[in-house]
């Protein structure tokens, strides 16, 4: 009799450890599977954004050869697009104060619109004024026909700065808004 009260409490003993021990394990696993889990949720998150970035710059850079298309074809027209800001005394940040909070007057609307976009990309165009477009001879340079007065007279240069945006950040708040710029001279 003696010999069957210590197997059955041996036993007994051994169960319980057991079932702590294999509770223990299941709580490893369990914390291992949910950083695994968070890991991965984590990464999908990150493409889904850059995904959204990507789009946001392709809508962005069609907005600006947009503009630049619109301000040569206004310098071959004879006039000017934009804002002016050719006089010192005007006010003409960089970029507009309303190009990451959304609205605001002087942005145009893009025709390019992708499926996918968050929406009609924009652009700003800002007139910077004209110069002469005559270099002078330097060092190391050669002269041409515009150096000795064969060129038939001075041409003029157009300066514009262009400020294109993915979309309107008033409209879609929880989108990318990728924001460009661009200098361009015009003759």
């Amino acid at each position: 009799m003696n010999i069957n009260k210590r197997v059955r409490g041996y036993a007994v003993r051994q169960g319980g450890a057991s079932l702590l021990v294999v509770l223990i394990i299941l709580i490893v696993i369990t914390l291992i599977g949910l950083a695994s889990i968070r890991g991965t949720l984590l990464r999908e998150r990150m493409s889904g954004n850059m995904y959204d970035r990507s789009l946001a710059f392709q809508s962005a850079e069609s907005a600006l050869r947009e503009a630049e298309v619109a301000v040569r074809a206004a310098v071959v027209a004879g006039s000017t697009i934009g804002v002016d800001c050719s006089n010192p005394a005007t006010a003409c940040p960089i970029p507009p104060a309303n190009t990451y909070s959304g609205g605001g007057a002087g942005w145009i609307n893009g025709t390019a619109t992708q499926t996918l976009a968050a929406g009609r990309p924009q652009y700003y165009v800002q007139y910077l004024g004209q110069r002469e477009s005559t270099d002078e001879l330097q060092q190391n340079q050669s002269a041409n026909a515009n150096q000795y007065g064969g060129g038939g007279g001075v041409t003029l240069e157009s300066f514009y700065r262009i400020v294109a945006r993915s979309h309107d950040p008033a409209a879609v708040t929880d989108r990318a808004v990728v924001v460009l710029q661009s200098n361009i001279t015009v003759k």
